[in-house]
């Protein structure tokens, strides 16, 4: 089985390069979400590439999370909210060591 890389385009999967199957192959496409790494040839700090580059990050989907995992993840961090105030109460009233 060979892979080949493709960009969804107008609503078609268009491929990088020439494919070199027979006619009438029958074919599974799946989504990846692999990182490609840029050359540093590739990379630039002109506009243009900060724009393509702020395009790639909110191209990224967000993490799914469940409802649950979601609700203790608030809980955890409004424990630690109250335990970061409560340890600057106390550096304050004792002093830093």
């Amino acid at each position: 089985m060979s892979a080949l890389k493709a960009t969804w385009v107008n609503g078609q999967v268009v491929l990088d390069g020439p494919a070199d199957w027979p006619e009438g192959r029958r074919l599974e496409v799946r989504e990846a979400f692999g990182i490609e790494f840029m050359t540093e040839e590739e990379q630039g700090d002109d506009p243009e590439s900060i724009r393509r580059w702020i395009e790639d990050l909110d191209s990224i989907p967000p993490v799914p999370i469940d409802p649950e995992k979601e609700a203790a993840w608030k809980a955890w961090e409004e424990e630690m909210g109250r335990y970061n105030i409560e340890a600057v109460r106390r550096q304050f009233e004792e002093g830093t060591p």
